[in-house]
């Protein structure tokens, strides 16, 4: 992503953005999966100092999956803002052209 980079003057770099949406979304998907095989395949009752240790695991994953998520939703908000911006700039340019005649 290229957080950090844009600046003023910097062209807002959409690719860049919707990779990086790509990214943690891929994340958030694969650390999911993760938490969803731990516990259709683990044993629980066993030992509880190993279902401490498991749940321990499992609640990094999930909170790991969330960051992730909260960082892609807050990467489609960039995204939606910047295009918002630009089609209304683009939106003002035809008015203007339409009302003078340009």
């Amino acid at each position: 992503m290229t957080r950090g980079r844009q600046g003023p003057g910097r062209p807002f770099d959409v690719a860049g953005e919707v990779d990086g949406l790509r990214y943690f979304v891929a994340r958030a998907s694969a650390l999911s999966r993760a938490l969803e095989g731990s516990i259709e395949r683990d044993t629980w009752g066993d030992d509880a100092g190993e279902d401490r240790r498991r749940l321990a695991d499992l609640s990094h994953l999930v909170g790991a999956a969330v960051e992730a998520l909260l960082v892609a939703t807050n990467a489609g908000d960039r995204i939606a803002a910047q295009l918002a911006k630009h089609v209304g700039d683009r939106i003002a340019v035809a008015l203007t052209k339409r009302r003078t005649g340009a």
